[in-house]
């Protein structure tokens, strides 16, 4: 491992169906190694002056600093919100064999 940064990307989806898609992409691209879906969250928060409860689906991404423009761009072109969350999250430490493996797979 050289001096690469690793992230993970977290990301809110309108259901899984959206995240499978993202991931798919994603993965395809060679813009994360892995996803995990989360199938249903309750999110609540106030949109255009309503408090809004949903059920939603947690999408986060395993990948490397640089790869995050392209993978924001990529999620950005296939999200249904017109403001989505894409969080991300640094990754000082991990398990090295795994932060290995996730190098070599987004390369």
């Amino acid at each position: 491992m050289k001096n690469i940064k690793f992230c993970f990307v977290y990301v809110t989806v309108e259901n899984f169906r959206q995240a499978k898609i993202i991931s798919e992409l994603a993965i395809k691209n060679k813009l994360c190694a892995c996803t995990n879906i989360f199938p249903e969250i309750h999110s609540v928060f106030e949109w255009e002056g309503q408090i809004n409860f949903e059920k939603e689906t947690v999408l986060i991404l395993k990948t490397i600093e640089s790869k995050f423009e392209k993978l924001e761009k990529l999620i950005t072109e296939n999200h249904s919100y017109e403001t989505p969350c894409i969080l991300k999250l640094d990754i000082s430490k991990g398990n090295k064999k795994f932060l290995n493996w996730l190098e070599s797979t987004v390369v």
